[in-house]
């Protein structure tokens, strides 16, 4: 018994300085990781956005006649270039010809009438004066002067109605355009409740209708009313197979569509070569907006957890986290307007190898 115990006591002994030894191994020292970094530097940066477009005209209408009849003229050719007023169509004039003679003879009469009872009620308001006619002839020429009064004024404006569809027997093009194909031919029978003649469309200026997203609206919103972005002349450029067309910014609209999450938007474009025609897609970049005291860095660096977006910078040789704001940003690069500070040491590499404290050797700034 004695002996087990003594072997079981010498066994212990051995754990006890093996473990002491295996404590007392010397830690293996871990080489300082390469890393490639950029320093920052704060810019007034230039920012575009594109987004794609559709080109429309505002001045597009299709005409229709205001009077009824047989159309006995057509003085233009599809695709013909109109000025305003410019002659289109004529529609048979005569019988409103007839309605504005009409209407002309019943205001001579009416006007005849009116001279009339004026020069009665003056001289029955002089002799009323002087009591030498009765309360009741009084009020009998005061009435039929009213009356004639009332006459007259119904039938001027019976005849400006004569002559104002008389005028309408002419279509005139409404604006500077390009005329489509007449929806009629001469001898059609036209009416003015349903009838289309044909389409007119103004193309210069022309403009491109886009819609930006509702996070791109509140940036500019946030950060031009904060002095952060600063609005220049904002130019817009269309890129439409493969030609680019330089305008400018026409009007983002205020009000966030809630289906789509997007905001209305528009440029114009001179097209004195009517070289732009709507319907037409393409895309449009608009630029001259300034980030002010920015920070330019690359997509690649940026890192992002579940609380913040962050990047990895270098102080003292060991890797820090330094969470950061974006305030604009696109498949190449983001620009930083908080969370960075001139010089800072933004590392662009083995991001797979280093952790929070990793002691780094910068091999190169780019």
């Amino acid at each position: 018994m004695m002996k087990f115990v003594k072997n079981i006591f010498l066994i212990s002994i051995a754990f006890l300085v093996c473990a002491c030894e295996k404590k007392e191994a010397p830690k293996i020292q871990q080489d300082p990781i390469s890393v490639s970094f950029m320093k920052a530097k704060s810019e007034n940066l230039p920012l575009s956005f594109t987004y794609p477009a559709k080109l429309v005209s505002d001045y597009d209408v299709i005409l229709k006649p205001q009077v009824s009849g047989v159309i006995l003229k057509k003085y233009f050719k599809a695709g013909d270039r109109v000025k305003e007023g410019q002659k289109l169509f004529l529609i048979e004039p005569d019988k409103f010809e007839a309605n504005v003679n009409s209407a002309q003879g019943k205001f001579l009469m009416a006007k005849a009438s009116f001279d009339n009872a004026l020069k009665d009620y003056e001289r029955n308001k002089i002799l009323f004066s002087k009591k030498a006619i009765s309360k009741k002839e009084y009020d009998t020429s005061l009435a039929n002067f009213d009356s004639a009064k009332a006459e007259l004024a119904s039938s001027k404006a019976d005849l400006q109605n004569a002559k104002i569809d008389l005028s309408h027997t002419e279509i005139l093009a409404p604006f500077d355009g390009v005329v489509g194909d007449a929806l009629v031919n001469v001898g059609d029978y036209v009416n003015s409740a349903n009838t289309e003649l044909v389409r007119v469309t103004n193309l210069n200026p022309i403009y491109a209708e886009f819609y930006i997203s509702d996070t791109d609206k509140l940036n500019i919103i946030r950060n031009t009313q904060s002095g952060e972005w600063d609005l220049k002349n904002i130019q817009a450029t269309l890129n439409l197979n493969g030609e680019e067309v330089k305008g400018k910014l026409y009007f983002i609209d205020s009000v966030i569509n809630a289906d789509s999450g997007t905001v209305k938007a528009k440029a114009i474009f001179d097209n004195n070569n009517s070289s732009l025609l709507p319907g037409a897609f393409a895309t449009i970049t608009s630029e001259g907006f300034i980030q002010k005291n920015g920070f330019k860095i690359p997509q690649s660096a940026i890192k992002q957890d579940q609380n913040e977006v962050y990047v990895y910078t270098i102080v003292n040789n060991k890797v820090t986290k330094s969470p950061i704001h974006i305030s604009y940003q696109n498949n190449e690069y983001a620009i930083i307007d908080s969370g960075l500070k001139n010089d800072d040491k933004i590392i662009l590499d083995n991001f797979k190898k280093i952790h929070i404290g990793s002691e780094v050797q910068e091999i190169g700034s780019k």
